[in-house]
């Protein structure tokens, strides 16, 4: 059993490491080689996960990815989960006044945090793909438009 843990334990440092585990994403929030103006998308989750908070994401990202895969090739859109429920990710509840779980799309200038805007209409939306997708695309390029 040892054996197993210890490989087990591997595996995570290596899947971590990789940006594969919820929260590993983390450093698509500080500026990346290359500009330092550029939007952020970030979906918040908590640890337990139901059927609609999986397909909002799945929403979230297969929208940024069909409609922005220039800007994020490029590193002026960046798209991360974090699980808020984990202690190093906390403050974000704070930071973006989140409620429960939320698509916040952020603006960097410079590096620096100019400002965000929690796109609440998802829940409404999340039974209508193309309505949602359409908000979504439309908020974020409102966002690009004023790198």
């Amino acid at each position: 059993m040892k054996g197993y843990a210890k490989m087990c334990m591997a595996l995570l440092v290596a899947l971590v490491g990789a940006g594969l585990v919820c929260g590993a994403s983390l450093a698509a929030d500080k500026p990346a080689q290359g500009s330092s103006d550029y939007v952020q998308a970030f979906y918040f989750h908590a640890t337990y996960r139901c059927k609609t908070c999986t397909t909002i994401e799945q929403y979230s990202r297969e929208t940024i990815e069909t409609n922005f895969k220039e800007q994020l090739d490029k590193g002026t859109l960046r798209f991360a989960e974090v699980n808020f429920d984990e202690p190093e990710n906390r403050h974000y509840l704070q930071d973006y006044k989140l409620t429960y779980r939320s698509l916040v799309i952020v603006r960097y200038k410079d590096g620096k945090q100019v400002t965000f805007k929690n796109l609440e209409k998802i829940w409404q939306l999340k039974d209508n793909k193309v309505d949602f997708s359409k908000y979504v695309k439309t908020e974020i390029e409102t966002f690009l438009k004023e790198l």
